[in-house]
């Protein structure tokens, strides 16, 4: 299933599963064949953060079945709580860029200074293409919602993967 946006941008976002064609007929979330873990032998961890509880449940459950061992949190203050006292080494962290307290940009920002080898993927409904605009580093990788199951993996994936990338120590 791939989620569908409503209601926007005063009405907030409402989020409405609908099901996917492919190939070989309709998928949901739970028949697409994820591929495992970036690093075999370990569990990788990810971090999703998302004010938006639909969004947050959907890809929590997304990496859940492909194998990654996930946390959550509902902005970036409660994430960035969450990291530094983190006793589990973080791979990557999945974050809206709108949400309240603190933004998933001021997010990657903090995030950069205390945790520079943590890679960073951010999703919005908005429009991404004026980060680079506003002199904001980019960030490993960017999900436009609505997105895919199989779409989020493979951001996730790449960014472990990446030189450097998942390997910061807790």
């Amino acid at each position: 299933m791939a989620p569908q946006r409503e209601g926007w941008p005063q009405g907030g976002l409402t989020l409405t599963l609908v099901p996917v064609l492919t190939p070989d007929g309709m998928k949901t979330v739970d028949e697409f064949s994820p591929s495992p873990p970036a690093r075999a032998g370990s569990v990788v961890s990810v971090l999703v953060v998302d004010d938006e509880a639909a969004v947050r449940r959907f890809a929590c459950r997304v990496l859940e079945r492909a194998g990654y061992s996930v946390f959550e949190a509902i902005d970036g203050l409660e994430a960035l709580e969450l990291i530094q006292g983190q006793t589990v080494a973080l791979e990557v962290v999945v974050s809206d860029i709108v949400m309240p307290r603190m933004n998933g940009v001021e997010l990657m920002q903090a995030l950069a200074l205390s945790r520079p080898s943590l890679p960073v993927i951010l999703m919005s409904g908005y429009a991404t293409s004026a980060l680079s605009e506003r002199g904001i580093v980019a960030p490993c990788g960017i999900l436009t919602k609505p997105f895919l199951a199989e779409h989020l993996l493979a951001e996730v994936d790449r960014c472990v993967r990446r030189p450097g990338g998942g390997s910061s120590a807790a």
